[in-house]
């Protein structure tokens, strides 16, 4: 365990080098205690969470969705709502009011589930607030929670129906059963045909 600890915190120091972290930035917490604070999963949100936020037009008020993928990938699709900040970019100056602040909640995702937590890992270390991580990565999202939204959601518009209730009413009622296009069910009255009369009389 203490191998696979250092292991990670390497990686974090790796990891801020590589995205070009600005020294001007105060790292509040050691990596000791960003990987704590990892460990203990309180920002790591599991996906009934994140599909609760997702449905909930009152939960967006609080939640705010921050996708780290390239421009392309966002503009060909994303969850909806979502600001795009690039994981590259992300300690640009002009993310920083979006990332550090206590307005909202910060959903971050990524092309996956490393992605996310790999930024989450840089931004607790530099003590950035109200960050959460969306478990699964946006192809997961796109598949089981945007494209894959079922019955067990609470929209039934696509559901058929698995009695005729109509029919069953007029049954136990002793009435008939209305059809689909609501015709009468009264018998036909028969036709009778009269025998022409012979013309007699004319202009002869």
């Amino acid at each position: 365990m203490k191998i696979i600890n250092k292991i990670l915190i390497l990686s974090v120091i790796v990891l801020m080098i590589s995205c070009g972290v600005d020294n001007s930035k105060k790292y509040v917490l050691s990596p000791e205690q960003t990987l704590k604070t990892y460990i203990n999963k309180t920002d790591i949100l599991p996906v009934e969470k994140v599909a609760n936020i997702f449905y909930c037009p009152e939960k967006m008020k609080t939640y705010r969705f921050i996708d780290l993928r390239t421009p392309h990938d966002f503009i060909v699709n994303h969850v909806d709502s979502a600001i795009n900040v690039p994981a590259k970019d992300i300690f640009n100056n002009e993310n920083f009011d979006i990332l550090n602040q206590d307005k909202k909640i910060n959903v971050i995702y990524g092309y996956n589930a490393t992605q996310a937590i790999d930024v989450y890992l840089m931004l607790k270390q530099l003590n950035y607030k109200n960050i959460k991580v969306a478990l699964g990565g946006f192809d997961f999202i796109n598949k089981y929670m945007i494209n894959d939204f079922g019955i067990k959601t609470g929209i039934y518009n696509d559901e058929k129906p698995k009695y005729d209730y109509a029919k069953v009413v007029a049954e136990t009622a002793g009435g008939t059963v209305p059809t689909d296009n609501n015709t009468s069910s009264k018998p036909k009255k028969k036709l009778i045909k009269r025998k022409k009369k012979e013309v007699t009389g004319g202009c002869g």
